[in-house]
């Protein structure tokens, strides 16, 4: 498989599970939201792959709570985000979260974006969760 530093300026990649869309309008993502990483360019292949083998390898405690995973490679940088169903559910998203930065031994803080914020208010739309 390819990693994200083969991929072109303005792809993304998707890993969702089976029957689930990578869209927001998905009725399993809608009422959901999303876990993002950000990395310097070229920077996340490791990252991207361990995340893979985390949701395959099902070692989140809520890995039923996933929807799925997305690369964005853009200019300046690349984003890995977790794609989740119940933004609602503070405790399962944290621990979510958590569990994430902890695989991947990523030490910068990250943020939870409901969905319906992010359609709403587009690049100001503030983190719901921090982990």
């Amino acid at each position: 498989m390819r990693g994200p530093s083969k991929l072109t300026h303005g792809a993304d990649f998707y890993c969702f599970k089976h029957n689930i869309e990578p869209k927001w309008e998905d009725p399993i993502c809608a009422n959901g939201g999303k876990w993002t990483m950000n990395f310097p360019k070229e920077k996340s292949d490791k990252s991207w792959l361990y995340t893979l083998l985390a949701l395959i390898g099902e070692q989140f405690d809520h890995g039923d709570e996933i929807c799925g995973a997305v690369v964005n490679i853009r200019g300046k940088q690349e984003r890995i985000s977790i794609w989740t169903k119940n933004a609602s559910n503070e405790a399962t998203q944290v621990s979510i979260g958590r569990q994430w930065k902890e695989f991947l031994d990523y030490n910068n803080s990250i943020g939870f974006i409901i969905h319906e914020d992010a359609k709403k208010l587009d690049r100001n739309a503030k983190s719901a969760y921090t982990a």
